[in-house]
């Protein structure tokens, strides 16, 4: 500013002495002409003092602004942005206040007011753009004033693509795609195409449900599904799916992810009726599917295991299977899978697995509700409420046992009256038992007694034994309520905890009565009573 002020004075100087040194020269005929150009040149003067003027004001901005923060770390860290700065020599600001926006020229909203030299945004959202500008406050011999410092890039905490994406076919012509949720985002958008690398459209925007509930697949991982129905049947489709997050009403998104394709098929068929009406049998019907050419049966021992064909029907008209050389009590999945020939190939409808036990005879592992039909024909224990009623559901049979006199053993058979619905599997246990190697003593059998409408005891309805009762007492702690003694050591009748006979007896579903303090030795039941 000083050097403009002295420019502009030597300048007037030679403005005003010029007409003189005409003057004195004596070209008056000259001095009006000098004038009116010395006028013009005294115009120019003032026009490049204001010039000067307003430059050098513009330099004394530019210097205020150098003590504007020096940025000197700015990056993201896990989850946080931090941002650190300092200010230049002799400057010392008394607060900075923090600003930030999601674009370069957007609406700068303040964020916090720190006194240090550095500051960190937890947390930020993430895909979302972030833009940070620093108002420093300091104080000089002029007043008090303010300076601004730009952080000029922008971070972004990365909003990842879904991951694990599937896709299945289902009934109604039907595509689902599932993948990993995260709760780092608002929601998706699903887009389709007809190829891999052709053009992909928004089919569908979804919200986040990982956000107010998860569900879980057995690793313990959170998982969403978008359903398309109605596809064209025999196309592949494509699909990607990009997540999306919402920041001051402002929509940004994530990438995308990798394509996963799928073929819409035809619908699935479903499992109506299994049954074992014959020993080592189970026998499958289903429902009959008018878009299949065809069908396949395939079983397993586990849900989630290999499958093995049984038989391929090619005609939608059969509808059954019996599968043969069973085990019982043993569980069997079941897989009936719908098929059409198209295109020189095959279209398969989706399964999904039914269970059946081979349960011609009752077992071990039998559900609750299954021992209710068994014994009652009904999915609930049906109590008698007189010998009247409970004598229409019984049945006598007839087993064979060994039984000892002296050292040797010899076969004995006893006539028993049980529950009607137990009589097959009692017949066959019975059997078992007389085959075993270890010939177990029998010299007593008891099944059904009705005891009193108010009784809870099992024998009421046939469905529990007392065997060897007088070598198998009953005792209440030390208190001997029936039977005179347990001598499994010693006495050829008392039963052992573990022996064949109880191992058999448990096989079909009849346990011991062994509660807490009291234990009733003699005594096994098919519902634990």
């Amino acid at each position: 500013m000083h050097f403009s002020l002295i420019f502009a004075l030597l300048w007037f100087f030679y403005v005003i002495m010029r007409p003189y040194r005409i003057y004195m020269k004596k070209r008056e005929y000259k001095l009006k002409k000098q004038i009116f150009r010395n006028l013009c040149r005294f115009l120019v003067f003032i026009l490049m003092f204001s010039c000067f003027f307003v430059f050098g004001k513009k330099v004394s901005a530019n210097e205020n602004q150098n003590a504007a923060p020096i940025i000197t770390y700015y990056r993201l860290n896990g989850n946080d942005i931090t941002i650190q700065w300092k200010a230049p020599d002799g400057v010392s600001y008394s607060k900075v206040d923090i600003y930030s926006a999601t674009s370069p020229n957007g609406s700068y909203r303040y964020e916090n007011t720190v006194s240090g030299n550095s500051y960190t945004n937890t947390y930020v959202a993430k895909g979302v753009p972030y833009y940070y500008k620093l108002e420093a406050s300091y104080e000089d011999n002029e007043g008090y004033k303010t300076v601004t410092t730009y952080a000029g890039k922008c971070i972004i905490n990365p909003l990842p693509a879904p991951s694990s994406l599937e896709a299945s076919t289902g009934n109604s012509h039907s595509i689902t795609v599932k993948w990993k949720a995260s709760d780092d985002c608002d929601g998706y958008q699903i887009y389709r195409s007809v190829s891999p690398d052709g053009n992909y459209e928004l089919v569908q925007t979804v919200s986040n449900e990982s956000r107010s509930s998860w569900w879980y697949d057995d690793d313990d991982e959170s998982f969403q599904t978008y359903t398309q129905k109605n596809l064209e049947l025999g196309k592949i489709y494509y699909y990607k799916i990009r997540p999306y997050t919402t920041y001051i009403d402002e929509t940004f998104y994530g990438d995308f992810s990798n394509y996963i394709s799928c073929q819409v098929t035809i619908n699935g068929t479903k499992v109506k009726s299994a049954s074992s009406k014959k020993k080592k049998i189970n026998t499958i019907t289903w429902a009959k599917n008018d878009e299949a050419d065809g069908y396949i049966v395939y079983y397993s021992k586990k849900e989630d295991g290999n499958y093995t064909k049984l038989k391929t029907f090619t005609s939608r008209n059969n509808l059954s299977y019996t599968h043969t050389k069973l085990t019982n009590g043993t569980a069997y999945y079941y897989k009936i899978q719908a098929y059409k020939n198209f295109n020189g190939g095959k279209l398969y409808g989706p399964m999904t697995p039914y269970l059946k036990y081979c349960d011609y005879y009752s077992y071990a592992d039998e559900s609750y509700e299954s021992r209710c039909r068994r014994a009652f024909g009904k999915s609930y224990y049906a109590d008698y409420k007189s010998a009247k009623q409970a004598k229409k559901h019984m049945k006598t049979i007839t087993v064979k046992v060994w039984d000892k006199k002296g050292k040797k053993k010899y076969t004995r058979k006893f006539r028993i009256t049980v529950n009607k619905g137990l009589a097959p599997s009692i017949k066959e246990m019975f059997k078992e038992i007389y085959k075993s190697k270890e010939r177990f003593p029998i010299h007593e059998i008891g099944c059904y007694s009705w005891r009193g409408k108010n009784s809870s005891s099992e024998h009421c309805e046939g469905l529990a034994f007392d065997i060897n009762s007088n070598e198998n007492y009953m005792i209440q702690g030390k208190k001997v309520l029936a039977g005179s003694f347990w001598k499994p050591k010693k006495n050829r009748y008392s039963i052992p905890l573990n022996c064949k006979l109880v191992k058999i007896l448990e096989k079909y579903g009849f346990h011991r009565g062994l509660w807490g303090s009291r234990r009733d030795y003699m005594h096994f039941s098919y519902f634990g009573g």
